[in-house]
C-alpha cells in the first residue's frame, strides 16, 4: 500500500500542469436527541460535519482528488464533532484528518481509483458498509454496455488514522434494463474478507475470516423508487462469538424513497427497515447511523425527510427506532434536526 502512496506522492508533483481544479466544501449542522434506551442514558447535543476537497484534472485521462473532513480520526464512521454538549455527558474529539486521496484514470470503459478511495461498490443503503469509511486499494469499473458494468475492488480496512486492518475483496455485476414497472438495477456481488488480529482501534469482528453473498436491487418509477439489500455469510459463525449467534448471519434492508433534491424546493422522502444479524456484516464496518448501540444484531426502521431551499442549502430531519436481535435487550430512539450548507 506505501506504493500506492508513492504513486499518488508522484503524481501530485505533477499538478503545475493540471488542466483544471475546483475545490469543494460543506458544513452539516445537526441536532440529536437519542432517548428511550434500557442500558445507555439519554444523549442530547449538537454536531457538526466539515468538509473540504480539491480535484485536479491533470489532462483527459488522470485526475487526483483530496479531502479533509472532520470526525474521530480513530473511528472513522463518525465524521461528526460535538460542538456543543446539552446532556452531562463527554463531548469527545474534534479532530481534523485527511478523509480521501486517491488518482483515478478513465479510459475507454474502464476506471480506476486508487489509494485513499471512496465506496464505489453499487448499495442501496449503508447497511453492509459505512460510506464515510474510506479503505487503501484500488477499485475498477469496466462498462459493458446496455446498461451492464462490472465492479472490482481489492482493499485494506483502515484501523485508525494510518493503520490497516485485514483484506477485502469484491466481485460485482451490475445490469440496469426497463421493465413495466419502471427502471430495475441489479447488482448481485461476492465479498471476501480475510481478518487479521490485534487491531488497535477497528476491534469488532476484524479478527474473523468471512465471506458474503450479496445483491442490491432498486426498482425507479417517475419519483418512486424501491430498493433492497440482501446478504448472507456463507462461513460458520466462529465459537468465539457465542452458540446463541450460530446461524444469525442474515442481513437486509428495504427502501422505499420519493422525490430527490435536485432542483429548488424539492423534497427527498426515504423509509428504512433493517435487519442484520450478528455475523451478516463485519461489525466494525457496517452503517452505524440508525443505531446508537450496534452496527449488528439489530433491527429497526428509519425515516428522513430533507428539502431544498435553494442551490447550496437543504434542511431536514431523521427519525429512527432500533432494538438488539438477541442477548442483552437493548433499543433506542434516534431524533435529528439538520441542516448542509454546500460552498
Amino acid at each position: 500500500m506505501n506504493k500506492i502512496y508513492l504513486f499518488i506522492a508522484i503524481c501530485v508533483l505533477a499538478l503545475q500542469h493540471v488542466k483544471a481544479t475546483e475545490l469543494d466544501a460543506s458544513v452539516l449542522l445537526r441536532y440529536e436527541n437519542e432517548t428511550d434506551q434500557i442500558n445507555l442514558a439519554p444523549r442530547k447535543r449538537v454536531r457538526m460535519i466539515a468538509a473540504v476537497g480539491v480535484s485536479s484534472q491533470l489532462n483527459d485521462t488522470w485526475s487526483f482528488t483530496a479531502q479533509a473532513r472532520t470526525g474521530l480520526k480513530n473511528k472513522q464512521n463518525v465524521p461528526a464533532i460535538t460542538l456543543y454538549q446539552i446532556t452531562d455527558q463527554p463531548a469527545g474529539d474534534k479532530d481534523v484528518y485527511l478523509t480521501r486521496l486517491f488518482a483515478s484514470a478513465k479510459f475507454d470503459k474502464l476506471t480506476i481509483l486508487a489509494g485513499k478511495v471512496p465506496w464505489k461498490t453499487e448499495q442501496v443503503t449503508d447497511l453492509f458498509w459505512d460510506r464515510h469509511l474510506n479503505p487503501i486499494g484500488i477499485h475498477l469499473n469496466y462498462d459493458l454496455g446496455s446498461g451492464q458494468a462490472l465492479k472490482f475492488a481489492s482493499f485494506k480496512p483502515l484501523d485508525g488514522a494510518s493503520g490497516t486492518v485485514g483484506h477485502m475483496s469484491i466481485f460485482q455485476y451490475q445490469h440496469e434494463f426497463s421493465t413495466q414497472w419502471g427502471k430495475l438495477t441489479l447488482s448481485p456481488w461476492l465479498v471476501d474478507y480475510r481478518g487479521e488480529s490485534d487491531a488497535l482501534y477497528a476491534k469488532k469482528d476484524t479478527q474473523y475470516d468471512n465471506q458474503f453473498v450479496r445483491v442490491a436491487m432498486k426498482l425507479k418509477q417517475g419519483q418512486w423508487q424501491f430498493g433492497a439489500d440482501i446478504g448472507r455469510s456463507t462461513k460458520d459463525v466462529p465459537m468465539e462469538v457465542g452458540e446463541a449467534f450460530s446461524d444469525q448471519k442474515l442481513s437486509y434492508a428495504f427502501e422505499l424513497k420519493h422525490g430527490n433534491l435536485k432542483n429548488n424546493g424539492n423534497y427527498l422522502t426515504q423509509l428504512r427497515y433493517l435487519h442484520v444479524e450478528r455475523f451478516a456484516v463485519v461489525t466494525e464496518f457496517a452503517q452505524n447511523a440508525t443505531s446508537r448501540f450496534a452496527t449488528s444484531n439489530f433491527k429497526g426502521w428509519d425515516l428522513r425527510i430533507r428539502h431544498k431551499v435553494n442551490k447550496r442549502l437543504w434542511v431536514g430531519g431523521r427519525l429512527s427506532r432500533t432494538q438488539r436481535l438477541l442477548g442483552v435487550a437493548e433499543q433506542s430512539v434516534r431524533f435529528r434536526l439538520e441542516t448542509k450548507y454546500t460552498f
